[in-house]
């Protein structure tokens, strides 16, 4: 039983560590082009405040993003 267990336990935690961004990183599901464009327009900000921005700034794309986006299918 504790073979089972230690077995499901090594496979959850291997898991964890290959998919576990997914789950608490919001840009991780975010196209490439966006992360880019955000990352462009660091520039223009003051650099104390950059991680914040760029944080904040990912976090809502990723909140309130057009589900099926990268069809091109916008609303006017």
């Amino acid at each position: 039983m504790m073979g089972i267990l230690s077995d499901l336990d090594k496979k959850l935690t291997d898991n964890m560590y290959e998919h576990g961004s997914e789950l608490t990183d919001p840009v991780s599901d975010l196209p490439e082009a966006v992360v880019e464009a955000v990352e462009r327009l660091m520039s223009f900000i003051q650099p104390d405040a950059r991680d914040t921005v760029r944080s904040q700034v990912l976090g809502l794309v990723h909140e309130y993003r057009i589900p099926d986006a990268s069809s091109g299918d916008r609303p006017d």
